[in-house]
């Protein structure tokens, strides 16, 4: 393994420090007015935003560096650190809406930030639901989810990412970082389809295609290039994310991944003029 927990230490310290000065943006004082971010937006603010996504993702690092501990003692705390992945992923499409959205329009961003919440929340409801498993229960609910051959194999459908053929919580040593199976029913095409949605379609509609791209190559296209092994995937999706976070703060991709149209009307206006232009 090329990970470890030490380095998962390391890089959980500078997520927190990242995540503490993104929040101490939302609550600095403008001189003029003497408000600050949070006082003028509210629950709107988008520095504070960015830090509670920063500071989620963040977590999970944290988590990994004490699941290191028990990766190799099979017992309570190896499927504690396991299960706690799962929990933690579940709710992961509302934060990253969230961090979508606060590259929004100030406009845009109060028209969506509510309905984008609740179909987050959706979304993370299905994908907690995966592990809810009982012959007694109809459909999908009643049958174990199916072990894939890959990471590809199983995104096109062929399985489930981290399923437990021993219906068992486990944490394991990966390629290079932490392999998580789970306890999982068979409904997970479902409920990976909503947390997909959320994290890589809705952002289409809001406006916010850059960092959507961004997101996708950064996150599980290149995990899928680091590992084969698909119940490794999902912690080095997590490990990739914090980096990726910590990278959109440089200016200048800040500034790219921003949008600055208040609609998609006014951004294809923009686009003509622009078109118009450039032909003259």
């Amino acid at each position: 393994m090329c990970w470890s927990g030490e380095a998962s230490t390391v890089l959980a310290t500078i997520g927190f420090v990242g995540a503490a000065l993104e929040y101490k943006k939302a609550i600095a004082k403008d001189p003029t007015t003497s408000l600050s971010e949070i006082d003028t937006d509210g629950y709107l603010s988008r520095h504070r935003l960015r830090a509670l996504t920063l500071g989620y993702f963040t977590l999970m690092e944290l988590l990994q560096a004490v699941n290191y501990i028990y990766l190799n003692d099979p017992g309570p705390m190896n499927a504690l650190g396991s299960f706690l992945g799962f929990f933690h992923i579940s709710f992961q499409p509302i934060l990253t809406i969230w961090f979508v959205v606060s590259f929004l329009p100030k406009k845009r961003l109060k028209y969506w930030f509510i309905k984008v919440t609740v179909i987050s929340t959706i979304a993370s409801v299905m994908f907690l639901l995966k592990g809810i498993i009982n012959p007694s229960l109809p459909g999908c609910f009643a049958i174990q989810c199916t072990v894939g051959n890959g990471v590809l194999d199983t995104l096109m459908g062929n399985g489930a990412i981290g399923c437990s053929s021993a219906m068992e919580f486990r944490s394991y040593p990966g390629d290079w970082h932490i392999a998580w199976q789970w306890a999982m029913n068979s409904c997970g095409y479902f409920a990976t389809s909503g947390y997909f949605f959320v994290a890589f379609i809705l952002p289409i509609f809001l406006g916010g295609y850059r960092i959507m791209i961004y997101g996708l190559v950064m996150g599980p296209l290149l995990a899928s290039f680091l590992t084969g092994n698909p119940d490794e995937w999902a912690a080095i999706w997590c490990l990739l994310s914090i980096g990726f976070l910590i990278i959109v703060k440089t200016p200048v991709i800040e500034r790219f991944m921003t949008v600055k149209h208040e609609s998609w009307k006014d951004t294809f206006i923009w686009l003509k003029n622009r078109l118009r232009s450039d032909s003259t």
